[in-house]
């Protein structure tokens, strides 16, 4: 069966601005500066333990834990509301699931935050299921446990995402790729991709055309 596997953050929402907050939030927790609007692109993606490395400037494996830990409480209170759907994306997943596609997340997020999201849109029901990696579980391994649940076979399985890590993945676990211009990544993360959709409306058609 032809399956779809949707990265979340920067691919189907916008979640900067939440994200801006809550990073923040966290780093004032941590007695650290707190980083410009224009910089929060480049920490949607990575783990959030990556990012706080950097951030931080520490390896040290406790203190990464508690701002992390900051982070997910600020995110699953109030940050993940501050989302916005990108156009066109709802009549996607609609016209998609219609086509008979099976379509699956997997994201960087914990799956219950990024359930909260997706119900938040009232999205879920488009979804048979949701993998989340946190900052434990990178996401080539999330794909190959939906290969194990689920029975998906490489040569019908296409990943869309934003970034160098979606494409990764995708190229790990021999499935096609499709990177999406409107999300943050910078456009020569997405050059090994086999299609780069210009914009949501765009992405039927090419999942179609990679999948027949």
């Amino acid at each position: 069966m032809k399956t779809v596997i949707f990265d979340l953050d920067g691919t189907l929402s916008d979640s900067s601005e939440g994200i801006f907050r809550s990073l923040n939030y966290a780093l004032g927790k941590m007695h650290a500066p707190g980083i410009e609007r224009s910089a929060v692109g480049r920490y949607i993606g990575p783990p959030l333990s990556a990012s706080f490395s950097e951030l931080l400037q520490t390896s040290e494996q406790a203190v990464l834990e508690q701002a992390v830990a900051h982070f997910r409480d600020d995110y699953a209170a109030e940050g993940y509301k501050i989302n916005a759907l990108y156009d066109g994306i709802a009549e996607v997943l609609a016209r998609l699931d219609q086509d008979g596609y099976r379509l699956f997340i997997a994201t960087t997020k914990k799956a219950d935050i990024a359930c909260d999201v997706l119900r938040h849109f009232q999205l879920e029901g488009y979804f048979q299921a949701i993998y989340g990696g946190g900052s434990e579980i990178p996401k080539p391994e999330l794909i190959r446990q939906l290969f194990a649940e689920h029975g998906a076979c490489p040569q019908q399985t296409v990943m869309v995402g934003d970034t160098h890590y979606d494409i990764a993945a995708a190229r790990e676990n021999q499935i096609f790729a499709i990177g999406v211009a409107w999300g943050f990544g910078a456009t020569y993360e997405l050059a090994t991709a086999d299609v780069v959709a210009a914009t949501p409306v765009d992405l039927p058609d090419s999942i179609a055309r990679l999948l027949a």
